[in-house]
């Protein structure tokens, strides 16, 4: 079966990441979008030959939907997922699931007693390299995982931002909007949960005072550790160390503090240079709709799991293994359709059509919020936040 999906949304994650990959899936395909935006929306309906409309509701109501892809802003994704729950439709939203325990639960309570499959979509976590990774300590030829390294050092926080995305409050900063990836795919690699965490954030600059960088370490399941590194302050890249391909999988060059001066060069508003830049029709849209002929494998920084018998780190195309008897490499696994996002469709598809079970379902979701907030009060009170009875 085809899903016949309606994107609720269309800035970077909608418009720009996803469609492209949906369109080009063959379990997939766009039927419908909103947008309270007439421009983009109307744009984007041209584009993509569909109806668009103005809200969720008047989409759910107006066109012939099996899912919701909800890449609204992060304080509108409990309510647009409640109705979606409501009208029988299953979802893939955007990460976080939401921002607050109360509201996941009610996205955990909505989602199961309308008996829909909700996918969360981490895209890093979803990564071949993630899969692959986990495949090969599945596989026990490694042995158990003791350490998870996660290293990454970014522009991110000099991207163009809307207010909000600079506000911790209403989601901004780096725990909502970059940890998960790295949370999720410790998850996703080990097979277990974090049930500890100890950790430090700060503030850099008082012109975006949101967290900027965090350093934790993460207590899992068996005992093992997992180590988290992340700045988005614009200074070193870690893509120096990732053969200089870029999180997407495309050839990067040296930038360094390329974002900083775009942001102090900047005449009009933040806002308007993140449309231009950033959304739909902007370079990085044509980009993703070129396709991926020049694309390899998408990464989120450096990232080392030591194993008993190995350690395993990413690769351009798969993984390498270090182990007794040297250094081999592992071709990654890879989905249906375009990597990250294609893989996000692919899981909901085979939750829907009951190959296999969503893996980031709303209480994986619920899990990574709760380890956010648990980085954020460790930070705050210098305590080891415990999470074994959560």
């Amino acid at each position: 079966m085809k899903i016949r999906f309606g994107i609720s949304g269309l800035g970077f994650a909608g418009a720009v990441l996803m469609a492209p990959v949906m369109r080009q899936h063959p379990d997939a395909e766009i039927v419908a979008a909103c947008d309270p935006n007439d421009d983009v929306r109307t744009r984007f309906g041209e584009a993509y030959d569909i109806p668009v409309f103005s809200s969720l509701q008047e989409m759910m109501d107006g066109a012939q939907l099996d899912a919701v892809y909800v890449a609204s802003p992060h304080q509108f994704h409990c309510e647009q997922v409640l109705q979606a729950s409501a009208k029988g439709l299953h979802i893939i939203v955007e990460k976080p699931l939401t921002l607050s325990e109360e509201e996941a639960d009610r996205m955990i309570e909505a989602t199961e007693k309308a008996g829909v499959q909700l996918v969360v979509g981490t895209s890093r976590s979803h990564d071949p390299v993630i899969r692959t990774m986990r495949s090969i300590i599945d596989s026990g030829e490694v042995g158990r995982v003791s350490m998870v390294n996660c290293f990454n050092y970014t522009d991110f926080l000099y991207r163009p931002r809307r207010p909000e995305e600079l506000d911790t409050a209403l989601g901004g900063g780096i725990v909502y909007n970059q940890l998960p990836h790295q949370i999720d795919s410790i998850k996703a690699i080990t097979g277990q949960r974090i049930v500890a965490v100890r950790a430090m954030t700060d503030k850099l600059d008082p012109k975006r005072p949101t967290e900027g960088n965090c350093a934790a370490m993460l207590t899992l399941e068996s005992g093992a550790c997992a180590i988290v590194v992340y700045s988005g302050y614009d200074h070193f890249d870690s893509d120096e160390m990732h053969y200089w391909l870029a999180e997407g999988g495309r050839d990067k060059k040296p930038n360094h503090g390329g974002a900083r001066k775009v942001l102090r060069e900047l005449e009009g508003s933040e806002a308007e240079l993140r449309r231009t830049r950033y959304g739909f029709g902007g370079p990085i849209s044509k980009s993703m709709e070129s396709g991926n002929a020049d694309r390899r494998q998408p990464h989120f920084g450096v990232m080392l799991v030591t194993c008993e018998h190995a350690d395993l780190r990413a690769s351009a195309e798969g993984v390498y293994v270090y182990g007794n008897e040297g250094v081999r490499e592992v071709q990654a696994l890879v989905g249906r359709g375009a990597y990250s996002q294609g893989d996000t469709i692919d899981e909901l598809h085979d939750a829907i059509t009951g190959k296999a079970p969503a893996m980031r379902d709303a209480r994986w979701g619920k899990d990574t919020v709760d380890v956010c907030l648990a980085i954020l009060e460790s930070s705050r009170t210098g305590k080891q936040i415990d999470r074994r009875s959560a």
